[in-house]
C-alpha cells in the first residue's frame, strides 16, 4: 500500500516530548482532515453516480419507445456514453475503499503493564509519541492515496460525460441539417 514512515533514531534523540506533542497534535489534524475529505469525496461520488445512472436509465426508457432513426442515433450515442460512465463509476468509484483510522484502540493502550511502563519509563512515553506520529503519517498517506485514485477516476468519468455531450450535440446539429 504505502511506504511505512519511520522517524529516525537521530530525530528521536533530538526531539523532546513537548516538540513531539506539538508534531502529534498537528499530524492528528492532518490525518483527521484526510478522513473528512475521503468522506466528502464518497458523498460527491455517490451523487455523481446517481446523476449518471438517472440519465442512463432515462435514455434507456426513451429508446425503448423511440422509432425515429435520427433520434435513435442521437439516443444510442447518449446511451453508450452514459453507459460507459455508469460502468466506470460502478466498477471503480462506488466501492468499499481502503482507509486508515486515526489512533489506537483504547483497550490496547490502557493495560496495567502499559500504564506502569508509562508512569515509570520516560523513554516509553517518548516512543509512544513517536509511534503515534508515525501512525498518523501512515493514516494520511493511505487516505491521500485513495482520494487521489478516486479523483483520477472521477476525472475520467467526467471526460466521458463531456465527450458524450459534445458528440450528441454535434450529431443533433447534423441530424437537424440533414432533415431540412
Amino acid at each position: 500500500m504505502c511506504a511505512h514512515y519511520n522517524i529516525t533514531n537521530k530525530q528521536i534523540e533530538f526531539l523532546d516530548d513537548d516538540t513531539l506533542k506539538l508534531i502529534l497534535e498537528r499530524s492528528d489534524k492532518l490525518a483527521e482532515s484526510s478522513l473528512e475529505q475521503l468522506r466528502r469525496s464518497s458523498d460527491r461520488a455517490y451523487t455523481l453516480f446517481g446523476f449518471v445512472l438517472t440519465v442512463f436509465s432515462g435514455v434507456t426508457a426513451y429508446l425503448v419507445g423511440c422509432h425515429e432513426l435520427p433520434m435513435l442515433i442521437i439516443g444510442y450515442t447518449l446511451w453508450a456514453g452514459m453507459g460507459v460512465a455508469t460502468a466506470m463509476m460502478f466498477s471503480c468509484v462506488i466501492q468499499v475503499h481502503l482507509f486508515k483510522n486515526i489512533g489506537n484502540e483504547p483497550r490496547n493502550c490502557i493495560t496495567a503493564d502499559l500504564m506502569k511502563a508509562y508512569n515509570t519509563n520516560k523513554k516509553y512515553r517518548h516512543m509512544l509519541l513517536v509511534a503515534a506520529i508515525e501512525e498518523n503519517q501512515e493514516c494520511y498517506d493511505t487516505n491521500a492515496k485513495v482520494l487521489k485514485e478516486r479523483a483520477a477516476m472521477v476525472g475520467k468519468v467526467m471526460w466521458v460525460v463531456k465527450a458524450t455531450i459534445v458528440v450528441v450535440a454535434l450529431l443533433s446539429v447534423v441530424v437537424k441539417l440533414l432533415s431540412v
